[in-house]
C-alpha cells in the first residue's frame, strides 16, 4: 500500500512541477529550444545520412545524462544566478523532467533511426543478392 502513495504522490509532483514552473525564464527557454533543435536534427541526420555527425550528437547527448546529477547540484548551489526559485531538489526531480527525458527520447530516436537504416541496408543488400543468384543461373542455363 505505501507503495501505491509514493506513486500517487510522484504523480502529484510531477503535475505540480509541471504547471507551477515559469517555463518563460530565459534559461528554461533555452534549454527547450536545445532539444527542439536536438529532435530536428535527428530528423535531418536519418533523412540526410550524416552518420558521423549524428554520432557525435548521440554521445554528447549521452555525456549531459551522465552528468546530470553534477549539474544538479552545481544548479542547486547556484540558481540564483540564472533564475529566483529554487527548482533543483536532490532528487534530481526538475532536471530529470527538464533535462534527462528529453536527451533520453532523442537517444531512443537516434537508435531506432539507426535500426531503420540498418535494416534498408540488409534489405537492399539481399535484394542485390537474389539478383545476382538470379543472374548466375541464367547464365548457366544459357552455357
Amino acid at each position: 500500500m505505501d507503495h501505491l502513495n509514493e506513486i500517487e504522490n510522484s504523480h502529484k509532483v510531477f503535475w505540480d512541477v509541471l504547471f507551477n514552473t515559469d517555463w518563460s525564464e530565459w534559461w528554461l527557454v533555452s534549454i527547450e529550444t536545445f532539444h527542439v533543435l536536438i529532435f530536428c536534427f535527428v530528423i535531418l541526420s536519418h533523412r540526410a545520412n550524416w552518420h558521423s555527425l549524428a554520432t557525435i550528437v548521440f554521445l554528447l547527448l549521452l555525456v549531459i545524462m551522465y552528468f546530470a546529477q553534477t549539474l544538479n547540484t552545481l544548479a542547486a548551489q547556484n540558481y540564483q544566478y540564472f533564475t529566483n526559485e529554487q527548482y533543483f531538489d536532490s532528487d534530481g526531480f526538475f532536471i530529470t523532467l527538464v533535462l534527462l527525458f528529453p536527451c533520453a527520447v532523442n537517444c531512443l530516436l537516434f537508435i531506432l533511426s539507426w535500426l531503420l537504416q540498418s535494416w534498408n541496408l540488409m534489405v537492399d543488400l539481399k535484394v542485390k543478392q537474389a539478383r545476382i543468384a538470379c543472374a548466375s543461373q541464367k547464365k548457366d542455363k544459357i552455357i
